[in-house]
């Protein structure tokens, strides 16, 4: 979910901070996933560079430590609100994938190295450790074992994936991926992040048969579960994609319908396909199955760990790449590649001067690249339509939106009491922003686009001033724009 940004920052008096003594003696593979952010004490990780989700500590509202580093992201999102039955376990989205133009335009991948959908995941291992009832309301934030899910989706052209971004030159792939807080509950040194396993993952490819290229779990995956195969879904640039999250028996379903090729994928977040939650204490893994923490997505139903607000969002994760065999020749730039398509490196860039903050976003120029055009698969809105017990169909809109980024988080100058807490960030000469063309009514409706959108029939809710203020009541390098109306609210004909 996250970038990951090295600042290296020892934590110290953080009630999540690693007490290196809490974990009991236990065996496991040399490399694997036991750690997304790649600091665990007894692993290295299978893929370097992750895009995982972001924690901070939830108690003391201090930014989140994973064995002496600082763990930063930047994700700018959008999240969808709604009190219907279902609308925070079964939904279906509608996107349009860009097409990438010819070099040297820049490429989506030096921009983003994944979009994602997302979902509150129950997990009982995972903080804050309570018991999690499935697609249930009647959970407490605060107390429900929570996890996050996300359906990544991954430009093409900077293969290969392991390593770096993507799956092939030309296409591009999706994988279901599920991150957990591990903190020690039992003993003395209860309340600890576990070191072994921070945040372990889950990673699976959505595939056309439903099978993982490898196995998912944090303690048992394998270079297999990061290299595509023949049934991993590749989708051609421009397609036209139906997205389905959704409850079922077994556990999280989420499936690809590519309504221009034809082809499908999926993948069931389950025990029967590998999926694996992780012991607190001793980082050993158990086969799960995976459901929605929340029937609905009410305000106030997020992962109560994430530094976003996170249950049905959709984000972008930026802050990724900089230009040239070296980068920039600063230390935050490794690690580096020679292409294949561009030369560039994948790392922290904590002085935010890589291509995710300069003027090389979609604006509708041809030396840009084109935005992913976000609708609704009922056409003539935006945003998610969820579950109708009514139809049996999904046909409920989501009539409250909100903008959130946690930039801030990877800014020194940002203060517990929200000052130097700004968006841009201090070194950006620019920051992305959602926008939105055409309306409810209009031949097509309305599309939500992402970049650098300005002029005649473009709402872009004040650029980048719709990610608001501080978000003080949650986290203090969240910045949020609050709960607002959907602009351009689906029109179901219900």
């Amino acid at each position: 979910m996250s970038r990951i940004v090295l600042l290296a920052l020892l934590c110290s008096g953080i009630a999540l901070s690693v007490n290196p003594s809490t974990v009991r003696a236990q065996s496991f593979a040399a490399v694997g996933n036991l750690d997304c952010n790649g600091f665990s004490k007894v692993q290295t990780p299978l893929k370097p560079t992750m895009a995982c989700a972001d924690f901070f500590n939830s108690a003391e509202g201090h930014r989140g430590y994973d064995n002496g580093h600082y763990i930063g992201h930047d994700e700018p999102s959008i999240d969808f609100v709604s009190t219907a039955p279902h609308s925070g376990s079964s939904l279906q989205y509608d996107i349009t994938l860009p097409v990438e133009r010819p070099l040297p335009a820049t490429q989506s991948f030096e921009n983003y190295a994944t979009f994602w959908f997302s979902m509150a995941i129950c997990d009982p291992n995972s903080f804050p450790n309570g018991p999690c009832l499935a697609a249930s309301d009647e959970n407490t934030p605060a107390q429900a074992g929570s996890a996050v899910l996300e359906l990544q989706l991954y430009p093409p052209g900077f293969p290969p994936f392991i390593t770096q971004i993507s799956c092939d030159l030309e296409h591009w792939c999706a994988a279901l991926t599920i991150d957990s807080l591990e903190i020690v509950n039992a003993g003395s040194n209860a309340g600890s992040l576990n070191p072994n396993c921070p945040e372990p993952v889950n990673f699976a490819f959505l595939q056309r048969n439903g099978v993982p290229s490898g196995p998912p779990g944090p303690a048992t995956a394998t270079n297999a579960t990061f290299t595509p195969n023949k049934q991993t879904l590749l989708m051609n640039q421009g397609d036209h994609l139906r997205i389905t999250l959704e409850e079922t028996p077994a556990g999280l379903l989420t499936r690809i319908d590519d309504l221009t090729s034809g082809q499908s994928g999926f993948m069931v977040a389950s025990g029967a396909n590998g999926f694996q939650n992780t012991d607190p204490n001793t980082c050993a893994g158990a086969n799960f199955d995976f459901h929605p923490e929340f029937d609905t997505a009410k305000f106030g139903n997020f992962v109560p760990w994430a530094a976003l607000q996170a249950n049905i969002d959709f984000a972008y994760e930026i802050g990724h790449f900089q230009v040239g065999p070296n980068g920039d020749n600063d230390s935050d730039d490794p690690p580096c590649f020679p292409g294949p398509t561009v030369a560039g490196c994948l790392g922290a860039n904590t002085d935010f001067d890589g291509t995710s903050y300069l003027f090389d976003w979609p604006d509708g120029s041809p030396n840009k690249p084109q935005s992913a055009q976000l609708r609704s698969v009922r056409g003539g809105g935006i945003g998610p339509l969820s579950l109708s017990d009514g139809t049996g169909d999904f046909t409920q809109p989501y009539p409250i939106i909100f903008f959130q980024t946690e930039i801030a988080a990877s800014e020194p100058a940002c203060m517990p009491n929200g000052v130097g807490c700004t968006v841009p960030p201090v070194g950006a000469k620019f920051y992305p922003f959602h926008a939105l063309v055409g309306n409810s009514y209009a031949p097509g409706g309305c599309a939500l686009l992402f970049g650098n959108f300005n002029g005649p029939g473009v709402e872009n809710f004040g650029q980048d001033k719709q990610y608001g203020a501080p978000n003080l009541p949650w986290f203090f390098a969240n910045n949020s724009g609050g709960p607002q109306a959907n602009p351009c609210i689906p029109q179901t004909g219900q």
